[in-house]
């Protein structure tokens, strides 16, 4: 048997659970809430308890239509209540002050969200309006007026004339102030063909771009020398396509720290690092495209891989090191939790890589949480000599192989000549035994 205290925290939940979608016209109205009455057995044996839940009942003030039923008592028939009937979604928020509240905030920002800006969207964001406080609710409208007034401003964020605006306070708000632009959903993509977020919320606010740089560090004293001898640099992609130097290889590292503890000299290579997300600026460098080897390093978990398939899609073609099960298994005692994979289609992944990959997912779902090894953990010796190898030493020419003849044949071919040999000097030495007297040799020693 339900009492009105647990019906008003039941319609808090399900008010919690709800309004979002019944602010937008959704839901089954009227909703039923069943009371539990008392069954025959409990009227038969405590009709007197049966009788003061009816009456606190009866007593009711709340939102809602009591349906009451009649039912058999061992002292005749009476009437029970059943159910609470809620007409209407205000009906249920009325349950209790605190929705009450809220149901009135959210209907009157919609309204005025609605009339403002009437090419919005407003899927998956109604909760956070109605949960903003007033002064990031006002924010948020003068922020889309302006950008709604000024499309393509071409101005920098720090330079909008929006009070209270800045770059942090965009950062947490921009699925809603793109949302009510009505431009879509303002989250990243995952397509590798899709700019960085940070470009993408750029063009949909209609500023203008800061370059996005791209750390550098020169290991070849000759390359340096056409940059004034500089080691580290950072650079934006344009003024890195007007380098008139290019790299034999280029070493890609995800992680700075990993970069700048390559302190050696390397002849022709380049080291590119700490884009992450942004690995598509990596395919809008000719001289990267164009490199005769380039190697990727990254760390081994979900995202460290899906960098690597992007990088691919976006025309480098990477050859990983250090990412694989060999290498996860040598220092698992390292690996800490980490971000579980969230992509299927990983296609450019060799199959090695889809290994690892698939080993991280199997891991994921039975722990519930990923596995991450940091590339920053495996030994630095260890790491070195492997990374090194891999940018300055050339694979087998597979052409070049498939035209020699397998080893495997040539030793068979040399093995059987050497046998025949050794069978005919055994044939003699036994002729040999038969016509001399006393004279016999064992052949099982030769």
């Amino acid at each position: 048997m339900r009492d009105p205290d647990e019906i008003t925290a039941l319609a808090r939940q399900r008010f919690a659970a709800g309004y979002t979608d019944w602010a937008r016209g959704l839901g089954t109205w009227p909703m039923r809430v069943s009371l539990q009455p008392p069954d025959t057995r409990a009227r038969s044996e405590d009709p007197v308890a049966c009788h003061e839940w009816a009456q606190r009942w009866a007593n009711y003030t709340g939102p809602g239509r009591i349906v009451y039923a009649n039912a058999r008592f061992p002292t005749g028939v009476h009437a029970l209540p059943q159910a609470v009937v809620f007409g209407q979604p205000q009906d249920v928020a009325a349950a209790d002050p605190d929705t009450a509240q809220t149901w009135r905030r959210c209907g009157r920002r919609l309204i005025q969200l609605q009339r403002t800006f009437p090419d919005a969207d407003f899927t998956g964001i109604i909760r956070r309006i109605t949960e903003l406080p007033e002064p990031d609710f006002e924010r948020l409208v003068n922020a889309v007026t302006w950008l709604k007034t000024n499309p393509a401003s071409g101005m920098l964020l720090r330079q909008l004339p929006i009070e209270g605006i800045d770059t942090k306070w965009l950062a947490r708000h921009t699925q809603l102030v793109v949302n009510l632009l009505g431009q879509g959903d303002g989250q990243p993509s995952t397509e590798p063909a899709a700019p960085s977020a940070t470009r993408r919320l750029h063009q949909r606010l209609g500023l203008r771009t800061p370059p996005e740089l791209i750390q550098v560090v020169v290991c070849d004293p000759a390359l340096r020398e056409s940059l004034g001898g500089m080691r580290h640099l950072a650079a934006a992609v344009d003024d890195l396509n007007r380098w008139p130097q290019r790299a034999d290889t280029v070493l890609i590292i995800e992680n700075k720290e990993s970069a700048y503890a390559f302190t050696d000299d390397m002849p022709g290579t380049v080291i590119l690092h700490g884009q992450g997300f942004s690995v598509a600026n990596y395919g809008r460098i000719g001289w990267v495209k164009a490199a005769r080897k380039v190697v990727y390093w990254g760390d081994i978990d979900g995202p460290g891989l899906a960098f690597l398939n992007d990088l691919r899609g976006h025309g480098v073609d990477a050859t990983s090191v250090l990412m694989d099960l060999e290498t996860l298994d040598r220092f698992r005692h390292l690996a800490v939790d980490g971000a579980a994979p969230d992509r299927r289609n990983l296609g450019y992944l060799t199959p090695g890589e889809q290994k690892l990959y698939v080993h991280l997912t199997a891991y994921a779902a039975e722990n519930g949480q990923g596995l991450l090894l940091e590339q920053e953990r495996i030994l630095w010796g260890y790491a070195r000599q492997r990374v090194v190898m891999a940018a300055t030493v050339d694979p087998p020419d597979e052409d070049r192989l498939r035209q020699l003849k397998p080893l495997e044949d040539v030793m068979g071919e040399h093995c059987n000549t050497l046998l025949e040999t050794l069978d005919a000097a055994c044939t003699n030495v036994d002729h040999l035994g038969s016509r001399h007297n006393g004279c016999s040799v064992d052949t099982r020693t030769t």
